[in-house]
């Protein structure tokens, strides 16, 4: 595939094109692969879990999708513009604007109310205050907390805490929402909540790459790609496509979820090769 920048004119194309993409980290004398070899199209409007063991490289996947990283070798294709011959003021208005996360510790500001977690993003973006306030009331009732605009992260539940972070992250309006264990450190109930949420939004046209290690998450997205190794082992239709259905288990995910950095910080890649982020990177 060809690494010249550009968009794709006819909107026709994959949203997410990787091609033969390494992400090789040196630790001491030795070298860690996270990535090894891995080629992968996600099309417009899907919803893709990325499941596999610890290790296996799906969050070190997520980061390197998120322009949070970048690849040791291979092609990276957002939209049709290869990211590698992006210059670092158009990835951070990609970071910004186009792709958003969620993370299994939700991130917010434990001083700052509701409203205040999700506005953050579009006082870094410049946006004008009237269009700020108008928005934030728009996204908290879109994820059922109107009725909370003003209290705390200590004030809320788990799973409200979450659905303040997906508030947040749509916000900004991204084309693509990438989450990294977002029910791992939630109840059954609550995590089917959060999954139902992402299903919604996706069926409105957010692409959403969902990271899990818990096979009742991971069976109500449209696509399972597992991995091993750092590579695709197999990637096809979810079993349970064709119903969406089924609960949570709703356990506690190790393995590095929620440690990768906020994607608010415009400089947050980690472009050097001398190790993975703290924790499991995958």
């Amino acid at each position: 595939m060809s690494g010249t920048a550009g968009t794709d004119p006819t909107g026709n194309g994959p949203v997410i094109a990787l091609d033969h993409v390494t992400r090789v980290y040196e630790v001491g004398d030795s070298e860690v692969r996270a990535l090894d070899d891995v080629s992968l199209r996600i099309g417009r409007g899907e919803f893709v879990a990325v499941m596999g063991p610890s290790g296996s490289g799906k969050s070190t996947l997520l980061n390197v999708l998120g322009c949070l990283d970048t690849p040791t070798s291979g092609s990276y294709r957002l939209d049709g513009e290869a990211v590698e011959a992006l210059g670092e003021d158009r990835l951070a208005a990609v970071r910004q604007r186009k792709v958003s996360f969620i993370f299994q510790t939700f991130h917010l500001v434990p001083r700052m109310t509701a409203s205040r977690n999700v506005e953050l993003p579009m006082i870094f973006a410049g946006i004008e205050p009237d269009e700020r306030r108008r928005r934030v009331e728009e996204a908290l009732k879109s994820v059922g907390l109107g009725h909370r605009l003003h209290h705390r992260p200590d004030q809320m539940s788990g799973g409200e805490r979450q659905r303040v972070a997906i508030a947040r992250a749509i916000v900004m309006r991204p084309s693509i929402l990438l989450a990294d264990e977002p029910t791992g450190n939630l109840d059954t109930k609550s995590g089917q909540e959060i999954v139902d949420l992402l299903k919604a939004f996706n069926v409105q046209g957010l692409n959403v790459v969902l990271v899990t290690h818990d096979p009742g998450v991971g069976g109500q997205a449209n696509r399972i790609v597992r991995m091993r190794d750092g590579k695709v082992e197999s990637d096809g239709p979810s079993p349970g496509a064709a119903t969406k259905g089924g609960p949570v288990g709703g356990s506690a995910s190790t393995g590095g979820a929620g440690e990768s950095r906020h994607p608010d910080s415009g400089d947050a890649r980690n472009t050097r090769g001398e190790g993975p982020p703290e924790g499991d990177p995958t």
